[in-house]
């Protein structure tokens, strides 16, 4: 797989969203590592944008006009073999056929190897000697190729527990490490959450041409407790899915997904019953005015009680009438 500019979607971000610690020190090993060539490998958990930082730091170096080839090495020995990478030679009628290998087309730009510790044993040897000489020959080829290529691998951040089981190579591990970059999972930057969802929202809305919905505070009270085990990947899925689910112009926590919803009334906190009774009748009357922007018959009907008694509850909990 080749990529070229632009990497991104048009709605995607060009930095880590969030303001949080975290995503302020990616962004700058970001902008710090695409300044050198050397070998990086980035770490962090599924979902947590592994690529989108390989693909940023290639778009802001030196390299960013070569391509940006990637090598998934779980696909090794499966749907990719030597003849992917390397290429071929084969001779037919006195005539030369070339294919061209993953590796001849990442020449002078950058090689990204999802999945690195995936990559079988057999692969790994000869990859170090590509590392290692920095060149190469087709299958049945008779010249070597110079490779003028940047790799940026990346793995789980239990990449080392391959190491100590001999499934992946040390030598070749601290050939592809010669910078390091470790991607913080959601819950560990759970501030950048509600910003994250934003973007999100707008992107998605925009590309589809839907008007951008209010966001009710109950789902993000949801969303925050949630523990993201797929990270923003899973969440950017999450806000696809409530947009479509969700009728038009009214987000919905009843449409959140089966793991991150929760009962309306555990947002309530435990204490005197009269004062939980107040929270709720409070909560519902501001929500059915706001429907109908104020109207207080509309929203009495909605509630199931006489206007009378909606104004003596208003005045009790000091609700305003606009």
């Amino acid at each position: 797989m080749i990529s070229n500019e632009p990497y991104m979607n048009r709605h995607q971000e060009d930095h880590f969203t969030g303001n949080s610690p975290e995503a302020k020190r990616i962004n700058r090993a970001i902008k710090k590592f695409a300044k050198v060539d050397n070998n990086i490998l980035v770490t962090g958990d599924t979902g947590t944008g592994k690529e989108f930082t390989a693909k940023k730091i290639h778009s802001l170096s030196s390299r960013k006009n070569r391509p940006f080839v990637v090598l998934n090495c779980s696909a090794l020995g499966y749907t990719v073999d030597k003849r992917d990478i390397f290429g071929e030679e084969t001779e037919q009628a006195g005539t030369i056929q070339r294919t061209i290998g993953l590796l001849e087309k990442a020449n002078r730009g950058t090689l990204y190897l999802d999945n690195a510790p995936d990559m079988p044993t057999e692969y790994q040897f000869e990859l170090l000697q590509v590392l290692k000489e920095g060149k190469f020959r087709r299958i049945d080829g008779k010249e070597n190729i110079v490779l003028d290529v940047r790799f940026i691998s990346s793995g789980s951040a239990e990449i080392e527990k391959a190491i100590e089981s001999d499934a992946f190579r040390k030598d070749l591990y601290y050939q592809l490490k010669s910078l390091h970059i470790n991607i913080p999972s959601l819950r560990e930057r759970k501030q950048d959450i509600p910003e994250l969802f934003i973007f999100f929202l707008k992107s998605y809305c925009t590309e589809n041409e839907f008007a951008v919905p209010a966001v009710p505070a109950e789902i993000f009270e949801s969303i925050l407790e949630y523990d993201w085990k797929g990270n923003i990947r899973e969440l950017k899925n999450c806000v696809e899915n409530l947009v479509m689910m969700s009728p038009q112009g009214d987000l919905s926590t009843e449409f959140l997904p089966f793991e991150i919803k929760r009962h309306p009334l555990d947002f309530l906190e435990v204490g005197n019953l009269k004062g939980v009774i107040s929270d709720v009748e409070t909560y519902l009357i501001r929500k059915a005015l706001g429907r109908f922007a104020g109207n207080q018959v509309k929203a009495a009907r909605l509630l199931g009680i006489p206007e009378a008694t909606l104004r003596f509850k208003m005045k009790k909990y000091a609700i305003p009438k606009d």
